[in-house]
């Protein structure tokens, strides 16, 4: 399979006045750029988080990942 995992900032969540973080959307997208699988991350840490997660369940399938943004 071709598959890929893709991420990008969508916005930015103000924790606080001087606290901001990211909120990036993570898609699984097959090989036809169908997405099979859609999951916002809340900061880097969370998108590592996120990410890790769609490769344990996908990652047979997947042969490149690209965080945009």
């Amino acid at each position: 399979m071709n598959w890929k995992i893709e991420s990008y900032k969508t916005d930015v969540a103000e924790i606080s006045s001087n606290d901001h973080q990211p909120i990036y959307t993570v898609n699984v997208i097959n090989e036809n750029n169908n997405i099979v699988a859609s999951k916002e991350a809340y900061g880097n840490e969370n998108l590592k988080t996120v990410t890790n997660q769609m490769i344990a369940r996908y990652g047979q399938y997947i042969a490149k990942i690209e965080h945009n943004g």
